[in-house]
């Protein structure tokens, strides 16, 4: 035991580090790291690592031998990838000893996440449940007086949003900023000397990953900080993730191919890569479920936008034509006709270029103005504003240091 126990000695020492708050579900722990009093989100994972033998988890799994230090040890690399600013990203790893009784305790293994603290994305479209002061549903939507309640004007019947173009433009470039790291490898994007886009922290050795599972209920918030609308937008659950043993190569004309996942779930709930393809080839580049801007009305709701484009999903809502164009192209578009149809190589990079035009189309919202506009705070801006102030505070601080010195000069001189 000795012996095994020496292997993690790290991972004993990590669970020092936390401080476990409550279980928020089946082996889902709120946890605190204590010093700095981040929260975090620990899983146990010890069943998938580990095989019983008796009442001690000493037996490593398939899973347990790529991830255990007297095994495979991957488990950095995949910290390495998990770890993004718009991913729930893999932050530690850490063992307990529980034990009932006074028998021999049992080791229980977890990993850390990210906490996005303000649920996820699915909240926000859920048909808000009628209360007893609302008024009648009928009334609502036609306006006719009804007996008991009183009239409603037209005008009043529908806001002119239903989300905040803001936070539209705020998820959109989020979540394009997570599958530009996991499908090219770029994690983030610069300006270069010719006001172009250019790649900062580029890997050229990636191996493309599908998240596959891409949905309201695992794109996940977190509460703003400081003053800025919005807090992180991440996007989480890999429980689908295939790495992808495809890759496109600059000056390459040949037309995409199917290829192996080199890394697939264990278990196979979710459909196989080619039947993915498939489904692609199907639907060409037109997909269901849009979604995100459309005000849930009743229990039809997904149903009826299911049944429509983009573009008639789209088309009455009051955005801004800049944010609905750009929509429906990431919904419509497809590089790879256009490049084939113009004889030119199959296009790489897909995500950044689409994550690049979402940045601009930011920009773009920015420089419009309006009342949203002057009055929205950004993330970036509450950091220039944190940095000011605490830029202020410290002069301020060094001048009364100095007028204190200052003053002590003076007394001294004066009994001299």
């Amino acid at each position: 035991m000795a012996t095994f126990r020496d292997a993690y000695t790290d991972y004993y020492d990590n669970g020092l580090k936390y401080e476990l708050i409550t279980e928020v579900s089946p082996k889902v722990w709120k946890i605190i790291r204590k010093d700095d009093r981040m929260e975090y989100l620990a899983q146990d994972v010890t069943d998938a690592l580990f095989t019983d033998v008796g009442s001690k988890a000493q037996q490593l799994t398939s899973y347990g031998q790529l991830f255990a230090p007297n095994g495979e040890n991957l488990l950095e690399q995949v910290k390495k990838v998990l770890n993004h600013s718009n991913l729930v990203s893999l932050v530690d790893c850490f063992a307990l000893q529980f034990s009932n009784s006074g028998k021999v305790g049992r080791d229980q293994w977890f990993t850390v996440w990210d906490y996005c603290d303000a649920g996820n994305l699915g909240n926000l479209l859920v048909p808000p449940a009628p209360r007893p002061q609302d008024p009648h549903p009928l009334q609502k939507l036609t306006g006719i007086k009804i007996s008991g309640v009183e009239d409603v004007k037209m005008e009043d019947l529908f806001a002119p949003k239903f989300l905040p173009e803001s936070f539209c433009w705020h998820v959109l470039t989020s979540v394009l900023k997570a599958l530009m790291w996991l499908h090219d490898g770029v994690r983030d994007v610069g300006v270069a000397e010719d006001n172009t886009w250019q790649p900062v922290n580029e890997n050229l050795d990636w191996q493309p990953m599908l998240h596959r599972n891409i949905h309201p209920q695992n794109i996940f918030i977190g509460y703003p900080r400081r003053r800025e609308w919005y807090g992180p937008v991440k996007l989480g659950n890999y429980g689908q993730l295939h790495i992808s043993g495809h890759c496109q190569f600059p000056g390459d004309q040949h037309a995409p191919t199917s290829s192996k996942a080199i890394g697939p779930p264990q278990q196979q709930k979710s459909a196989r890569l080619e039947d993915l393809i498939a489904f692609d080839t199907n639907y060409g580049s037109i997909y269901p479920q849009q979604a995100m801007m459309v005000e849930p009305r009743g229990s039809k709701h997904m149903k009826k936008i299911q049944s429509q484009t983009a573009r008639e999903n789209l088309q009455d809502l009051d955005y801004t034509g800049y944010l609905k164009n750009f929509l429906i192209k990431i919904m419509e578009f497809d590089p790879w006709a256009k490049a084939a149809k113009e004889g030119k190589p199959n296009p790489i990079y897909v995500t950044s270029d689409l994550y690049c035009e979402a940045l601009e189309g930011v920009q773009w919202f920015m420089s419009a103005g309006g009342d949203e506009v002057d009055s929205y705070v950004t993330s970036y801006m509450a950091d220039a504003d944190d940095y000011l102030e605490n830029k202020a505070l410290k002069a301020s601080q060094l001048l009364d240091s100095f007028e204190n010195v200052k003053g002590i000069l003076e007394q001294f001189a004066d009994k001299t």
